[in-house]
């Protein structure tokens, strides 16, 4: 594969609230076979405020940076690890940050990383990005910042010290893993039947773990910001009041839904057996840039 024949991230938008199943998720390979590895994309939304996607690593399968695909990128990241094991590796510093599933692993702009599957089957990862590409936070940020050189898979930047350095390696990482614990938990609703857990909040991102109990009848919300919610367990019924369109949508594991600010929507579960999804929403200031 040669630079001039490298296909660009697809960038499918919306401009109403919409349900994208996952075999309507645009299908994108990148990589290149001496350098990078390759990765299989599911791209769901890329606007100019979030980019959301599913990626798959092979069984053993990993990606590298290669001066064709160098991977670092000026906007907020979090990888959620849907199924499978994956390995997450600053490769600037050595940080190795092992992840299973339900662990996400979340870094920060110009933080260089590789990805390693070690396990037999392949890994599952949903990922929140913003800003995002689109804001030409990725590719064209990447290539304009110098190629690292050496990449290192150990952090001997604590050796001799440990585990009496592990504040110190928390204060300094730039690979953070969020497990279920870590969430910062609240309830959306007055009744207790929807529990939410903030895994990541910052000026660009935010991702949410929602949890719906059988039978739950949610109350009425408004988005604040642009919003992807991606489905993973049960059937999540949607209400959209206040759209022209279908007022009931059925949203499947694995199929997302895409909510512009200020959608007004309801989270059902008549299906009696309760749900489960992740939530992302990208804001982006007026005027920035990378």
């Amino acid at each position: 594969m040669t630079e001039g024949v490298r296909r660009p991230t697809p960038r499918p938008t919306y401009e109403h609230p919409t349900v994208v199943r996952q075999q309507d998720a645009v299908r994108h390979l990148w990589g290149d076979e001496d350098g990078s590895g390759h990765v299989s994309d599911r791209v769901y939304v890329s606007s100019s405020d979030l980019h959301v996607l599913q990626f798959t690593l092979p069984p053993r399968g990993r990606y590298v940076h290669s001066a064709m695909n160098p991977t670092v990128f000026a906007a907020d990241v979090a990888y959620t690890v849907l199924e499978g094991e994956l390995i997450l590796i600053d490769p600037e510093y050595g940080e190795v940050r092992p992840l299973a599933a339900g662990d996400i692993g979340f870094f920060r702009r110009d933080t260089w990383t590789h990805a390693v599957n070690p396990r037999h089957e392949p890994v599952r990862v949903l990922e929140f990005f913003s800003p995002p590409p689109s804001r030409d936070t990725a590719s064209p940020y990447a290539r304009s910042q110098p190629l690292l050189g050496e990449a290192r898979y150990r952090d001997t930047r604590w050796s001799g010290r440990w585990p009496a350095a592990r504040a110190d390696r928390e204060a300094a990482s730039r690979i953070h893993v969020v497990r279920e614990d870590g969430h910062l938990h609240w309830l959306p609703e007055d009744d207790g039947g929807h529990l939410a857990g903030t895994a990541v909040d910052t000026e660009y991102l935010t991702v949410t773990r929602g949890q719906l109990t059988p039978g739950h009848r949610g109350q009425e919300h408004v988005t604040a910001d642009e919003t992807v919610l991606y489905v993973t367990e049960g059937t999540v019924h949607l209400h959209l009041p206040g759209f022209a369109g279908p007022a009931w949508h059925r949203v499947e594991p694995h199929d997302a839904a895409y909510l512009p600010a200020g959608t007004r929507y309801q989270l059902m579960d008549f299906d009696g057996a309760g749900a489960a999804y992740w939530a992302g929403a990208g804001r982006v200031p007026e005027g920035w840039r990378p």
